[in-house]
């Protein structure tokens, strides 16, 4: 398998450095089909990934790119019937259009839009129109000044309906016209045709007016290669040709493995699939717009995972603009999330948005795709886990999910001696820690100590002096009281979980992050009528020590009683007007879990 992070950061300096030609940076909609008003995808990474609930118009947006192109139109998809009239206009008199950006050889940024128009003899005619100011484009000098639309090679495989020519006849055919009893008894009639194909001993096979097989293609080597790294097998041969023996035009393949050699016939659909997309995309030209609807269809999880690795490295040998629409998490899974958008259905008006800048998990989210890489963090107490929690849920609901909220009633001690000694021992974890500000230390790269400290007992005091505590760590017995090596690995992993899943909340105590002078001034004023009464309990709270004690003093003067319940409950109130009054408290912890939410944890 190729390592696709790897993948993914070459592909991210071709792009930043301007080396994918005629690129198509971005498309908008000022009114098209079902979508949002004036919906908008910014290409910012050359795989992009449409994902989302079926219906949600992944498809109707593929089409529109497809038209982009110079002498294309979404008409070859969609197009208007007496049972499905299209409504030309909407409320406001706006055709269906679309209009996006790209840049010129000479690096000059054109502006594009098509429109559909209607014509007496051609009811679903698109055309470039004249730019509109009103959904956003450049103004131009003359009212007929348009940009030509890009001119690059460009390819679209539709693999819902990318079925063999056995597969077409045997499901969707019919007998009409043919003395066979059944449509096996056809395909074996027939097939003998086909097999003078694969032999060789016929270059062509005619009916009385035409032929019925275009050339017979033998797969390259490169092409079996990446047939075999996608299925996970191995590939010896293969041929294909394009023909209508069965009467209906398809694809036949004919395959060589170690242990057999078999057609479409007895292959699996998936192996169809792969091998038509293979062969397409490693013919396209250079700098080729590649549209790719549902390529993960019959694919197993891991040959979708090295089905994103081969276009991945096409894209770095030969600069495409790739485009696809997916179901599949095991597709979208460690792509970044500039790769990603989403596809959403609005509740009330039934238009579909989109959405840019999820992380894959997010995306997992809108397709009800169980969420497998939660973020776990611990906290010191009770308030801690409320207040991150509240955070949390203004992330959205798509991003909450992704984070699991736990505190230690044991304190911090506990926490750092036995939690982050165990977190610690697992690669990427995905548990992390944010202690109360009061335990902010340094945080030491074992990296930058000399060869001479790198033994447990120098070890031991560099983690005593960032977390005061005395941490245990369990290795395998031996002579001396365990190994030597092991335990200096586990104190280097510690540092390193401590220096990379370690982090601290705003102010010294969580008490410090809500309170506020004045809210409590204003629920004094409204509990206690003697303004004398108030002054004195104002002043009785100004002097107390801590925040802690500000809560105790308010929950007696408001409630006559300060248990923890009552604490509590104040603080549940405080904790709101925090929320909807943003500090830069509130921002730093926002950004504290934003920093976790982009952690890769493959």
């Amino acid at each position: 398998m190729m390592d696709i992070r790897k993948q993914i950061a070459n592909v991210q300096r071709l792009f930043d450095g301007g080396h994918i030609k005629k690129y198509i940076d971005f498309i908008q909609f000022p009114y098209y089909r079902n979508l949002e008003i004036n919906s908008r995808i910014d290409f910012e990474f050359p795989l992009s990934v449409f994902i989302g609930q079926n219906g949600c118009g992944k498809s109707s947006v593929l089409h529109a790119i497809f038209g982009t192109v110079y002498g294309k139109t979404p008409y070859q998809f969609w197009f208007d019937t007496q049972v499905d009239p299209i409504e030309y206009y909407d409320d406001e008199r706006r055709r269906h259009s679309f209009w996006y950006s790209y840049k010129d050889d000479n690096g000059e940024t054109k502006e594009v839009i098509k429109a559909r128009i209607r014509r007496k003899n051609d009811p679903n005619y698109w055309e470039t129109s004249r730019p509109l100011e009103w959904a956003g484009m450049r103004t131009r000098p003359s009212r007929n000044e348009r940009d030509s639309p890009i001119r690059k090679n460009i390819l679209y495989l539709d693999f819902r309906s990318e079925l063999s020519a056995f597969d077409k006849f045997f499901y969707f055919g019919d007998l009409r016209n043919s003395s066979s009893r059944n449509k096996q008894e056809f395909i074996r009639r027939k097939s003998g045709s086909l097999k003078k194909i694969f032999d060789e001993t016929r270059l062509e096979i005619r009916s009385s007016t035409r032929a019925l097989n275009e050339r017979l293609e033998h797969l390259t080597t490169e092409e079996l290669k990446w047939i075999s790294f996608i299925l996970g097998r191995k590939y010896l041969a293969g041929k294909s040709v394009k023909h209508s023996i069965f009467r209906s035009n398809g694809y036949s393949v004919l395959l060589n493995t170690k242990f057999a050699q078999y057609s479409e016939a007895f292959a699996g659909s998936g192996e169809i699939a792969v091998t038509r997309l293979v062969t397409e995309v490693l013919k396209a030209s250079n700098y080729s717009l590649i549209l790719l609807d549902e390529p993960e269809v019959s694919l197993h999880p891991g040959a979708q995972k090295r089905l994103t690795s081969f276009l991945l490295e096409q894209i770095i040998r030969k600069k495409h603009q790739i485009v696809l629409t997916t179901h599949s998490p095991s597709i979208i899974r460690g792509l970044p999330k500039t790769s990603i958008n989403v596809f959403l259905q609005s509740p009330t008006d039934g238009r579909f948005s989109i959405k840019q800048n999820l992380i894959p998990e997010e995306a997992f989210f809108h397709i009800e795709s169980p969420v497998e890489n939660k973020r776990f963090i611990t906290v010191e107490d009770k308030l801690a886990k409320t207040i991150v929690e509240r955070v949390l849920d203004g992330f959205g609901e798509e991003r909450r999910e992704l984070f699991h909220v736990k505190h230690n009633p044991g304190g911090e001690g506990v926490i750092k001696k036995e939690f982050a000694s165990i977190y610690c021992r697992e690669e990427n974890s995905k548990e992390f820690i944010l202690l109360d500000g009061d335990q902010i230390a340094e945080h030491t790269d074992w990296r930058t100590l000399s060869t001479n400290d790198l033994n447990p007992e120098r070890l031991d005091e560099v983690i005593f002096r960032q977390t005061g505590e005395r941490v245990k760590f369990s290795v395998d017995g031996g002579t001396g009281g365990g190994n030597n090596e092991q335990k200096v690995e586990l104190r280097k992993k510690y540092l390193d979980y401590y220096k990379n899943n370690v982090f601290y909340l705003p102010g010294e105590i969580p008490e410090d992050l809500i309170w506020n002078d004045e809210k409590a001034f204003q629920m004094i004023e409204l509990f206690v009528e003697d303004e004398e009464t108030r002054g004195l309990k104002r002043n009785d709270i100004q002097v107390a020590d801590n925040s802690k004690k500000k809560f105790a003093k308010l929950a007696l003067t408001l409630h006559d009683e300060n248990d923890s319940a009552t604490i509590f409950s104040l603080q549940k109130l405080f904790l709101t007007h925090w929320i909807n009054n943003e500090s830069e408290e509130l921002n730093t912890l926002k950004r504290i879990f934003e920093s976790i939410l982009e952690r890769e944890h493959p």
